[in-house]
């Protein structure tokens, strides 16, 4: 079984639209657990008043595609979501064609989550994702 793939939202060739509760994190960059062969996911974050912080828009997102457990979620405009930590924001997935598993914010560019990875796996030191992409390097 996929890394976080117990459920996911699906979307066909209509655009799916999912919106997070309000979230509050600490890190500094958007990572997903995604699964578009022939489609895309792009992401926007929303205030509290559901009005989309810029630079963080829809059109400014770079479309995410591909079947990968770790992939980071850039905008064009920003180097990360820094300005935001701390802070409660909603996240709105836009996916077409593709299945989202999970999604979170890491404090660095390894895309460790630090959450549990259950029954750990290869690459994994201890019970949590200390390590991100060096865990697929094992």
């Amino acid at each position: 079984m996929r890394r976080d793939g117990f459920a996911s939202m699906d979307a066909d060739k209509e655009l799916g639209v999912l919106t997070t509760r309000p979230v509050r994190f600490q890190g500094k960059y958007l990572f997903v657990n995604v699964d578009t062969p022939k489609g895309a996911l792009r992401v926007e974050v929303l205030n509290l008043d559901g009005k989309v912080v810029k630079p963080f828009a829809f059109d400014n997102c770079n479309p995410v595609a591909g079947d990968t457990t770790l992939q980071q979620v850039t905008w064009k405009d920003s180097e990360d979501l820094s300005t935001l930590a701390g802070q409660p924001v909603r996240f709105r997935f836009h996916l077409k064609d593709g299945r989202l598993y999970s999604f979170w914010v890491s404090p660095d560019k390894s895309g460790a989550s630090y959450g549990y990875v259950a029954g750990g796996g290869p690459g994994f030191v201890g019970p949590r994702d200390t390590v991100g992409q060096q865990a697929y390097k094992q």
